[in-house]
C-alpha cells in the first residue's frame, strides 16, 4: 500500500500540537509573501528599466476619461536639450494596431512644454475606434531639428482623491454601453483599458397619466429590434402578462398592461420588466449612467390608477440597486378614490 508523503507530514505537525501548527502555518505564510513582495518589486524594476532614460519620459499632469468616452490628456515634455518640440501626437497602441490624435504644444511659465489633447471614444464616425483590451499610452514628439521622438508617459504622482461624490469615477459610455478606464501600471505607465460593448434596453422617460402608463426608451446595439415582445412578470409567482413593443429605429415604446396588473385590495404585487427581442431577454432599465445609488438619487412618484370597472390601485416604479426597472402596484382599500 503507498504512504502519501504529505499527509504523513500534516499528521506529524498536528500531533506537534496546535503551537506547532501555528508557526509552521506563520513560516509558510511568511515564505509566500516575501516571494510575491520580491516578484512585484522585480517587475516594477524591470519596468522602469524598459523606459530608458529620462529625456524620454513624459509625466502625466491630467488623465481622465469623462462623460464615458472623452479623454483629457496633459502631459509634460522632458527637457529637452538643443531643440525645441515642433509638433506632437498622442500614440494609442494595442499589439499591431496604433492610433495617433494630434496634440497642443504650450510652454508655461515653469520653462517645461506641455502637449493637451482630447479625443472621444467610439465606433461612430470622427471617434476614435479603440477596441476592447489594454491599449498603451505614448506620446511621439517632432523636434525642431527634424529628429522624431518616442516618449514614454507615465504618472508616478497620486491622482486627486475623490471625496464622496454621487456619481462614479469611470461611467460606461451612454451611446455604446462601452467602458474606457484610464489605469496608471505599477511602474507608472499609461493605459486605457476598454471593455466591449453591452446590450440594453435603456429607459428614456417615463409616462404616468390617469388609467395608463408608458415606457419610452431605446435599444443599445441591439441589431433589429422588429418583433420585440415585453414581458412583465410578478416576483411572487411566475404570472407573466406579454405586450408588444412598437419599435422606430432603435427607439421602443412599451404600454404598460395596468388591467392585467391591478392588484387584489390591500395586497402589494412588483413587476419586473424585460424585452424579448433578437433570440435575448433584456431587462428595461437604467444602466449607462454614472450614479453610484441610481435608487436613492432617481427617486419616482407614486401614482393613483383608475381601471374600467372603477377598479383603483397605486402604482409607483423604481430602480433597483443594479438600475432595472420595476413597478410596484399596491391594491387601494375599499373606499378610496382617485
Amino acid at each position: 500500500m503507498s504512504v502519501d508523503p504529505l499527509a504523513v507530514r500534516v499528521e506529524r505537525t498536528l500531533r506537534r500540537g496546535p503551537a506547532e501548527t501555528i508557526s509552521v502555518a506563520r513560516r509558510k505564510v511568511d515564505t509566500a509573501i516575501k516571494s510575491r513582495a520580491q516578484r512585484t518589486w522585480t517587475k516594477i524594476a524591470l519596468g522602469m528599466v524598459r523606459l530608458g532614460p529620462n529625456q524620454n519620459i513624459a509625466n502625466a499632469e491630467y488623465f481622465a476619461v469623462l462623460d464615458g468616452h472623452t479623454l483629457n490628456l496633459q502631459v509634460r515634455l522632458p527637457a529637452l536639450e538643443d531643440a525645441d518640440p515642433a509638433s506632437a501626437e498622442i500614440v494609442f497602441s494595442k499589439d499591431r494596431a496604433e492610433y495617433q490624435v494630434p496634440a497642443t504644444l504650450t510652454k508655461m511659465y515653469d520653462g517645461f512644454w506641455y502637449a493637451d489633447t482630447t479625443a472621444v471614444f467610439g465606433p461612430a464616425t470622427g471617434r476614435l475606434p479603440l477596441d476592447p483590451g489594454t491599449w498603451t499610452v505614448g506620446l511621439r514628439v517632432e523636434l525642431s531639428s527634424g529628429e522624431t521622438r518616442n516618449i514614454t508617459i507615465r504618472r508616478m504622482n497620486a491622482g486627486p482623491v475623490r471625496g464622496a461624490t454621487p456619481t462614479v469615477a469611470v461611467p460606461p459610455c451612454a451611446d455604446t454601453g462601452m467602458r474606457f478606464r484610464p489605469t496608471i501600471t505599477s511602474f507608472g505607465l499609461a493605459q486605457i483599458i476598454v471593455r466591449g460593448p453591452q446590450i440594453r434596453a435603456e429607459v428614456a422617460r417615463l409616462m404616468l397619466d390617469l388609467g395608463k402608463a408608458e415606457i419610452l426608451g431605446r435599444f443599445v446595439n441591439v441589431a433589429d429590434g422588429s418583433g420585440a415582445v415585453a414581458e412583465f412578470s410578478r416576483r411572487e409567482d411566475t404570472t407573466i402578462h406579454e405586450t408588444p413593443v412598437h419599435v422606430d429605429g432603435d427607439i421602443f415604446r412599451i404600454r404598460v398592461p395596468l388591467a392585467e396588473m391591478a392588484p387584489v385590495p390591500g395586497e402589494k404585487d412588483i413587476w419586473d420588466i424585460r424585452i424579448r427581442v433578437g433570440g435575448r431577454r433584456l431587462r428595461v432599465g437604467r444602466y449607462l449612467h454614472d450614479l453610484k445609488d441610481i435608487r436613492a438619487t432617481l427617486r419616482t412618484y407614486e401614482r393613483r390608477m383608475l381601471m374600467p370597472g372603477g377598479v383603483v390601485f397605486h402604482l409607483r416604479p423604481y430602480y433597483t440597486p443594479a438600475g432595472s426597472l420595476a413597478l410596484t402596484c399596491t391594491g387601494a382599500n375599499p373606499g378610496d378614490t382617485v
